[in-house]
């Protein structure tokens, strides 16, 4: 009998050792259930990462080609600049050179007034001489009239 009932011990000890078993693997069960949905939900939210990370870089590079466009862009306004900037300043050397020649005519012209401001004191004279040597010419006509015989 005493076989019996170790033999009943150790077939209750096995019984229990098995629910333990059984309540241990379906624990198991269900926490591998539940690293797999938290894998799943991972996997879900790595995937929208992604594919935010591929539309920043594509933003990334629509803004870097924008930029680029935006430095040739710049570069050529600059370029336009300088060109403007060279043309101006030629333009104000021709202006300075016209300035200088207008006032070298201005000077030219004033000598021309004077010239004919002395030429016309001049005429005069030469008309009152004129007038004075036609009254002569007439008083030596008269003089010599007297002496015709």
């Amino acid at each position: 009998m005493v076989i019996r009932k170790g033999f009943a011990v150790v077939a209750n000890e096995i019984k229990a050792l098995a629910q333990q078993t059984s309540a241990a693997t379906s624990e198991i069960k269900d926490k591998i259930s539940t690293i797999q949905n938290a894998t799943n939900g991972s996997i879900t939210k790595i995937a929208e990462i992604t594919g935010v990370i591929n539309e920043v870089n594509e933003m990334v590079t629509t803004i870097a080609v924008t930029v680029e466009e935006q430095s040739s862009a710049t570069r050529e306004i600059s370029s336009s600049v300088a060109q403007a900037s060279q043309g101006i300043q030629e333009v104000n050397e021709n202006v300075t050179q016209t300035s200088s020649v207008t006032g070298e005519i201005a000077a030219d012209i004033a000598e021309v007034g004077q010239s004919s401001a002395e030429i016309n004191d001049s005429s005069s004279q030469v008309d009152g001489s004129a007038k004075q040597l036609s009254e002569l010419a007439q008083k030596l006509e008269d003089m010599v009239v007297q002496f015709k015989v």
